[in-house]
C-alpha cells in the first residue's frame, strides 16, 4: 500500500484535506463510521505515525492495512 493511496482513500471518505500534505483533520478523520475492530483513535494515531507527525511513535501497520481495507469496502 503507498501512503497516496491512504491519504486519497481518506480525502473521499471525509471530503476534508486541509492538513499539511492534504491529509484529513482530527475532526473529519473521527467523524469517519467504518467496521473497524478497534477505536477510531488508534486508527488517527496509527495514520500519525505512518506518514511521519512523530518520529518516535511506533507505527502500527496492522491498523494502517485493517483501515486501508475498511476505506476500499466503503468508498
Amino acid at each position: 500500500m503507498e501512503r497516496e493511496e491512504l491519504r486519497n482513500r481518506l480525502v473521499n471518505k471525509t471530503d476534508c484535506e486541509i492538513q499539511h500534505d492534504g491529509w484529513p483533520c482530527n475532526t473529519c478523520f473521527h467523524a469517519m463510521k467504518l467496521p473497524l475492530k478497534n477505536h477510531i483513535h488508534d486508527y488517527w494515531l496509527a495514520v500519525l505515525a505512518y506518514r511521519g507527525d512523530y518520529p518516535d511513535d511506533v507505527e502500527r501497520p496492522e491498523l494502517i492495512a485493517e483501515l486501508f481495507d475498511a476505506l476500499e469496502v466503503t468508498a
